[in-house]
């Protein structure tokens, strides 16, 4: 195993991250998306308004996948459409016809360069789904392929981890939802800018907390609900910017077995939005404290953190299928100022390029 220096991908002494620079744009990323795009995202959808479509299928790969994740909570709620995540190689690597016809297909790429997500875009609208893409290039492969472009608004992001076009993709998922369904409404999506500069104010009290976890081996990240997008992206976010074995996974899943996995070096951090979840997550609160787990909670309901090791109180009063869009940005300044306490660079992640291409 190397021991240079390159291999463990050391922040330079003094400089300032830019993943936090680009983590404390997303407000005003956020608000340009919505004043953008929203007009222009209801017209095309409008049709698939009157006449809702038999299935959405969603595509991405890594982030994006998170995102479209998120997408399918709140296009199965507040639509009721069911969501299929398209299985990639299934239109790369093992082509064959797909019954798509009257389908809605939404391929998510922040580069808009993911080879097998603008390859399964294009068979679907071959097989006869409407295409959307969701990107932060107009000009990219995947826009060229859909019939509409929602585009993010993100401008240029320089540090390999994704923030601004991650929140901006979970942003994009709601607008989506609301041009189907009328849900979240249109008041509620614009207040996310207000949501997200929330959750930056909590930076000061993440940075504190994140020092307990220096020494952190591997972690669990746990949510139900619509926060399942949330624990998946923030897990990946410890993976590639603190080299921390992480999994995302649903709170309930986890007691079906991975709960035995947790030792007393195993930190848990849990996300408990105030809603449907959030009786669920409180209850399993108290049984890892009984166990003597440490948990560390972000939430924007104070109750949870009495029965949690450490906790974050972000004070947003939205409805919860729009929280992961603020809790997203709390586990990336986790991870960022993690991997500075851990002496790492979360701009440059070893091993890792700006935009990967898969087939």
């Amino acid at each position: 195993m190397s021991n240079a220096p390159e291999a463990r991908a050391r922040r330079p002494s003094g400089r300032r991250p830019i993943m936090l620079r680009e983590i404390r744009e997303e407000p005003e990323r956020v608000a340009t998306l919505i004043d953008r795009e929203s007009a222009g995202l209801q017209k095309a959808l409008q049709r698939l308004r009157e006449s809702p479509p038999p299935l959405i299928l969603a595509a991405g790969r890594g982030t994006s996948d998170n995102a479209a994740t998120y997408g399918r909570y709140l296009f199965e709620h507040f639509a009721g459409i069911p969501v299929s995540g398209a299985a990639l190689s299934l239109f790369t690597l093992y082509p064959a016809p797909m019954h798509l016809k009257g389908a809605l297909a939404i391929g998510l790429s922040q580069s808009g360069e993911s080879p097998d997500v603008a390859s399964a875009l294009q068979a679907a609208r071959r097989a006869g789904a409407f295409t959307l893409a969701v990107t932060n290039s107009a000009g990219s492969s995947l826009a060229k392929v859909a019939e509409h472009t929602v585009l993010l608004h993100a401008r240029k992001e320089r540090s390999v981890a994704a923030t601004k076009t991650y929140v901006a993709e979970l942003v994009a998922m709601a607008m989506v939802s609301r041009a189907l369904a009328g849900e979240p409404r249109q008041r509620e999506i614009e207040r996310l800018p207000e949501f997200v500069r929330s959750a930056i104010e909590c930076e000061a009290e993440i940075e504190r907390l994140a020092a307990y976890y220096r020494y952190a081996p591997r972690c669990l990240c746990l949510a139900r609900g619509f926060n399942y997008a949330t624990v998946r992206e923030t897990a990946l976010k410890l993976m590639e910017t603190c080299y921390i074995g992480s999994t995302g996974m649903s709170a309930a899943d986890f007691l079906h077995g991975p709960i035995a996995f947790v030792e007393e070096d195993t930190p848990v951090l849990t996300f408990a939005a105030k809603g449907p979840t959030y009786p669920f997550m409180l209850d399993l609160a108290k049984r890892l404290e009984q166990q003597g787990v440490d948990v560390l909670t972000f939430t924007n309901h104070r109750e949870i953190l009495a029965h949690s090791a450490l906790g974050v109180h972000c004070p947003v009063r939205a409805q919860e299928a729009l929280t992961p869009v603020p809790f997203a940005t709390l586990g990336q300044l986790f991870a960022c100022h993690l991997a500075l306490i851990r002496g790492l660079d979360p701009d440059a992640p070893r091993r890792l390029k700006k935009v990967t291409r898969t087939l």
